[in-house]
């Protein structure tokens, strides 16, 4: 088991399926903030689901799951 960084997106605050997981939390959080930032060019008028993420600590088993660099 290994210490990595589990990025979660949210559509709305509804969490999704897919997770990621990251080696490093800066390179885990360089996409969280990307992802948020979409959030600044979605007009209200074109009714766009609020896009959110974040990174969680997790323990991953390795071999199991892909954990970017």
């Amino acid at each position: 088991m290994v210490l990595v960084f589990m990025l979660t997106t949210f559509l709305d605050g509804q969490p999704q399926p897919d997770k990621f997981y990251w080696e490093s939390i800066d390179r885990c959080q360089y996409f969280a903030r990307s992802l948020r930032r979409q959030n600044y060019w979605q007009s209200q008028k074109y009714n766009q689901p609020e896009v959110g993420a974040t990174c969680t600590p997790v323990m991953v088993n390795p071999d199991r799951v892909k954990v970017w660099r």
